[in-house]
């Protein structure tokens, strides 16, 4: 694989003008690939997407990401990719009307080819409500150090989550004065709440990753978050991380990690392997063709081990579930 090159462009919007655009590919894969967008963390631009050029090479040569084309819109540095049309915002709706339909247009890409979403700070908190809104238009979202507050209305916040924002930042989504209904219809756990059966019904792969020791306290919300998530029996990966910061020298290994999740995503799922004659004596059971089980335990490393699991308790689950709903939830309620 030779070393791959950012495409820089411009799309024209009816609100923005002309946005600046980068995208990257690896330069050898001539088929329609996947797509991944990354949202860049406030203060960034398109070149924040020139930064990584380097770990996605390397992450493509190596498997961790499958061959994808990686595409940044230019939103500005602080706009925390907001729609708020009265006062002059239309970056979300750049991105899903404009943005990713001439993607998916110039690369003779197949509509139902997969679409990711990897996003760090400011674009982790763009990544998560862009997913959560639209659960089955994306195969999954990663998001890295979120800038969430911990509250889905302005009005609990403290100061300690939100003291930092410089003028730059919408000042009725973020600002001391905020538009509370803005505030609320924006955020992503309001907006998880709003589409939870979707979430729930679609195939979205969710990963947050938190730092530990933010010195933004991004991980507050991050931590909310996860258990309005769990709340939600939305199904998701979490990751505290005890000693990472917003960002510094482990960000390019979070970043993996969060493109490597992606990336598993944009993949058709892998074959099963054929079963073994154990394993098909097993099936024969679960499929209720033989009326007992062999007498022949599966080892814990076959693939059909936790479905053999499963089946034996079956008949209590359902039963328990007559005096306690919440056992058939994912997360049980806390």
């Amino acid at each position: 694989m030779s070393q791959p090159a950012v495409q820089y462009f411009e799309l024209s919007d009816p609100v923005h003008g002309m946005v600046p655009c980068a995208a990257v590919s690896p330069v050898d894969e001539p088929k329609p690939l996947p797509l991944c967008l990354f949202l860049y963390g406030g203060g960034g631009n398109r070149e924040s997407l020139t930064s990584i050029v380097p770990l996605l090479a390397a992450w493509w040569r190596d498997g961790t990401l499958p061959a994808c084309r990686v595409a940044t819109p230019d939103v500005g540095p602080w706009s925390f990719y907001l729609d708020d049309r009265p006062r002059g915002f239309a970056r979300e709706s750049f991105i899903v009307e404009r943005f990713v339909p001439h993607l998916a247009a110039q690369s003779a890409t197949d509509a139902s080819l997969p679409v990711g979403l990897v996003g760090v700070s400011m674009g982790g908190y763009g990544a998560l409500k862009l997913a959560f809104s639209r659960p089955h238009a994306f195969a999954a979202v990663a998001a890295v150090s979120p800038m969430l507050e911990p509250s889905a209305e302005a009005e609990p916040v403290a100061t300690r989550n939100r003291y930092f924002y410089p003028p730059e930042v919408p000042q009725a989504l973020l600002g001391p004065t905020r538009d509370a209904a803005l505030y609320r219809s924006d955020h992503p756990a309001a907006r998880a709440k709003t589409h939870e059966r979707a979430l729930r019904e679609s195939s979205l792969g969710i990963y947050i990753d938190a730092a530990g020791d933010d010195f933004l306290h991004a991980h507050d919300g991050a931590e909310f978050l996860h258990r309005v998530l769990w709340q939600l029996d939305v199904p998701h990966e979490y990751q505290l991380r005890r000693d990472a910061d917003h960002t510094g020298p482990d960000l390019p290994e979070r970043l993996r990690a969060a493109f490597a999740w992606v990336g598993r995503h944009l993949q058709p799922t892998a074959a099963q392997p054929e079963p073994t004659a154990l394993e098909v004596s097993w099936l024969r059971w679960l499929e209720g063709r033989d009326p007992a089980p062999p007498a022949t335990e599966l080892p814990i490393t076959s693939p059909w081990f936790v479905r053999v699991l499963r089946a034996r308790v079956a008949v209590p689950r359902r039963a328990a579930a007559e005096h306690d709903p919440s056992v058939l939830r994912r997360y049980g309620l806390l």
